[in-house]
């Protein structure tokens, strides 16, 4: 049974219902039960935000709702025991109910960068959790280099090169920490980003978020630096203490840049360290490509793909993804 309505303005109106007065079905798209017991874990802690859609059963139906769309906020409210959830009443066709489910699978909500890192966060907690819960006591890096070794020594004899075996057994003894989480390909797919655009937000997590629970969430909404993903790290750059200072200077004037409060605090913009052996032809590179014209830097492409080795052209994807993650900032 629905409890009282509320209005949230004058066309829609917002039922409270029992989560377990609502059927699921089949479902258009996939379902992650890390992203589900974040959603659940934010909204016991801070509110539901956005209203799940669904629509009324039909007479044999043995719950009297059914989901349209929403199906990792109804499932993570049903984890954390939440007694009400939110809900908007739609009434159209199958067709229509089909039509909503695909357009907010569609569509990815902006967050600014702090609040996408809490949310991403949340999930990695959820699904190392879950691998505690079936792997005992084994550390996150014994996961993920178990489930590769097992993988590699799944496949036909043959399949795999000999470097790619060694590999593997030497990640089964010491994990790379960078991959070691067993969660980061479902959570990667489940943000539908990049699992390097995951850790940056990890690291803006670990930076900014972790030591300052008073502070973040007005960082994240300052109006000049909250959604500048660069100048947070820029910020995240600085000692635990100079960071704290940065941000509360920037907290007290909304309209503040951040290199006004870092000459406020008599701090500097951060520098790169001088360039050394590889990195002088590193720049170099980077600096013969930046004087080719568009057409050139196109016509170049191929020759750069040639010339990059197996792993460098994976990492380059995935500096792609990254970016298209982040809608092509930089």
């Amino acid at each position: 049974m629905a409890t009282a309505a509320k209005s949230m303005d004058d066309d829609v109106v917002v039922l409270s219902l029992s989560p377990n007065d609502v059927l699921i079905g089949d479902r258009l798209g996939a379902f992650h039960p890390d992203k589900a017991a974040a959603l659940g874990k934010m909204m016991a802690e801070d509110g539901q935000i956005v209203p799940i859609i669904v629509r009324k059963s039909g007479p044999r139906a043995s719950a009297p709702w059914t989901l349209v769309a929403g199906h990792h906020r109804l499932e993570g409210a049903r984890l954390e025991g939440l007694a009400v959830i939110d809900a908007i009443e739609m009434i159209g066709s199958q067709q229509d109910y089909l039509k909503a489910e695909a357009l907010e699978n569609a569509a990815r909500p902006m967050r600014s960068p702090l609040e996408r890192a809490s949310f991403v966060r949340a999930i990695a907690d959820a699904a190392e959790a879950r691998l505690r819960d079936q792997h005992g006591d084994l550390s996150p890096e014994q996961i993920k280099a178990r489930g590769r070794w097992d993988a590699v020594k799944g496949k036909a004899s043959g399949v795999e090169r000999d470097e790619t075996l060694n590999e593997a057994e030497a990640d089964y003894a010491s994990a790379n920490f960078a991959l070691a989480y067993g969660w980061a390909d479902a959570t990667a797919e489940a943000m539908g980003m990049s699992k390097r655009s995951l850790f940056l937000d990890l690291a803006l997590h670990r930076a900014l978020i972790a030591p300052f629970p008073d502070l973040w969430r007005g960082l994240a909404t300052h109006p000049t630096v909250g959604d500048n993903a660069s100048a947070l790290r820029d910020i995240a750059s600085y000692a635990v203490e100079a960071r704290r200072e940065i941000i509360e200077g920037l907290l007290e004037a909304s309209e503040m840049t951040l290199s006004e409060a870092l000459d406020g605090l008599g701090l500097t913009q951060p520098k790169a360290a001088a360039a050394t052996g590889a990195t002088k032809f590193m720049n170099n590179a980077g600096s013969n490509i930046s004087r080719l014209t568009e057409s050139q830097q196109r016509q170049f492409i191929p020759v750069l793909l040639q010339a990059l080795k197996p792993k460098a052209l994976a990492e380059l994807a995935s500096q792609i993804e990254a970016l298209r993650a982040q809608g092509g900032a930089a």
